[in-house]
């Protein structure tokens, strides 16, 4: 068996990349036939390569040789996997004896749990300083495009305690201030 690299399109699209083991590259475009579920390749552009797992493997041990005897001082080990368990296992012990150094601390008390907040920066979580609340400016814009000071709507009403007035002021429906007196329960002087 022997994997192949299929790569497939039609009109510009990618159809289908993936790999696939078989015995030859015409049971290998047998194989992307069925699993794209089509009877023929027409219009399809496909291309199909060999991925050679034989030849990469000798190189990649080849390179882990050369690189292995750089750090014997010359010395070519008997196979690779002699070679790599030794540094390997050195490896995992000096990340063991870091992780119990951690482990081991002071007696600092731990830090106050924090609540999680996924719209706050992480740093400030970290940090724990609070951020400040962005302010709401109380403006919003009605339905013909004009755009209303909340605040100075609420002081007209508030000095003069007139609905119709506030609303003809800013050119308001009086239904309109109606409902958001309510809503914020306003009080004229």
């Amino acid at each position: 068996m022997k994997l192949f690299k299929l790569i497939a399109s039609r009109a510009g699209q990618v159809l289908f990349d993936d790999r696939v083991e078989a015995d030859s590259p015409r049971e290998a475009r047998e194989q992307m036939k069925a699993l794209m579920g089509l009877n023929s390749l027409t219009g399809v552009v496909y291309a199909i390569t060999e991925i050679p797992i034989d030849l990469i493997q000798s190189i990649v041990d080849a390179r882990l040789v050369e690189a292995l005897q750089r750090l014997n001082g010359g010395q070519a080990p008997a196979t690779v996997e002699q070679m790599l368990r030794p540094i390997a296992s050195e490896a995992v012990r000096e990340q063991l004896a870091s992780l119990r150094e951690a482990r081991i601390t002071p007696d600092d008390p731990p830090p106050p749990p924090q609540r999680f907040d996924a719209f706050t920066p992480a740093v400030d979580q970290i940090i724990g300083t609070p951020t400040p609340k962005p302010r709401r400016k109380l403006t919003s814009v009605t339905t013909n495009g004009t755009v209303v000071d909340w605040k100075a709507v609420k002081r007209l009403y508030r000095r003069t305690g007139s609905i119709k007035q506030a609303a003809a002021q800013f050119k308001l429906s009086v239904n309109s201030v109606k409902a958001r007196i309510r809503r914020e329960g306003w009080t004229h002087e």
